[in-house]
């Protein structure tokens, strides 16, 4: 019961302390905005608490990375944005802003932003996929787990979207905040994909980094309603907007195929 327990309480943890402290730093709107990102680092910070007074070794770093996981956390978010982005195109629902279109020396400085933003989105996974996805994914399985780390993570990030949303001027915080979760639900499936190729957290990383970087860039902040490269309704067409949310839906269905092909294949193995 206890190891059942440890998981939960960790997460929970994390919620109260997030959403505390979020509510905390925007009473002064200007302050918030400012240093909100800090939250980044809430779940690696517990993890460690939790790792230290367990007397256990964080492991997401011990398996060795392999390809396949690497490039998938690289280009699944690039192609899912540029997805989005053609999509958006089509549909008459955003248009492209040729002068936001990048050149070599801004394309560069996203390279170096997604390497730089390795380290802020290690404060997410080193406790999100490093520290509680393997505790759920040993009591309740890989589609069990990834729901149920979904719904955390897409809680987790709820005050920061009000909060920057109400700050910020975008209508219908509270909606936008359903809409966000949806989408944080959705995306958890291909999160947890890539650590299960190799459980290992580093191409989580790039998955994270590359995702944050390349939506931002293209498809607008939905978190500050700044523009990318596509102008229109960014709560229409973000990766993490309603367009995201539908799209990541459907590949759904996709991850939890080989979520099971992958329990069956184990099993086989056993039983030979």
């Amino acid at each position: 019961m206890v190891r059942k327990n440890n998981g939960l309480s960790y997460a929970l943890t994390v919620l109260i302390l997030t959403w505390s402290i979020t509510a905390a730093l925007f009473i002064q709107p200007s302050i918030g905005l400012k240093v909100f990102p800090m939250i980044m680092f809430i779940p690696a910070s517990i993890a460690i608490i939790f790792n230290i007074l367990g007397g256990k070794e964080f492991n997401g770093f011990k398996k060795k990375m392999n390809a396949k996981a690497l490039l998938f956390g690289i280009l699944y978010p690039f192609v899912f944005i540029l997805l989005c982005a053609a999509i958006t195109q089509i549909l008459g629902i955003g248009t492209l802003n040729a002068d936001k279109l990048p050149d070599s020396k801004m394309l560069f400085t996203i390279l170096i932003t997604i390497l730089l933003n390795l380290f802020t989105v290690l404060g997410e996974e080193y406790g999100w996929r490093g520290y509680l996805l393997p505790k759920f994914t040993e009591q309740w399985g890989k589609t069990k787990a990834t729901v149920i780390l979904g719904i955390i993570w897409a809680l987790y990030h709820v005050p920061a979207v009000f909060f920057l949303a109400s700050t910020t001027g975008i209508r219908n915080p509270m909606l936008l905040c359903l809409i966000q979760a949806g989408c944080v639900f959705a995306i958890s499936f291909p999160f947890s994909y890539c650590y299960y190729l190799s459980e290992n957290i580093i191409p989580v990383l790039f998955l994270h980094s590359v995702w944050n970087v390349i939506n931002t860039n293209v498809l607008g902040n939905i978190y500050t309603n700044k523009h990318g490269m596509m102008n229109g309704n960014i709560v229409l067409f973000n990766g993490e907007g309603v367009l995201g949310f539908v799209l990541g839906g459907l590949f759904i269905y996709w991850f939890v195929h080989q979520f099971k092909k992958d329990r069956f294949q184990v099993k086989t193995s056993i039983d030979v």
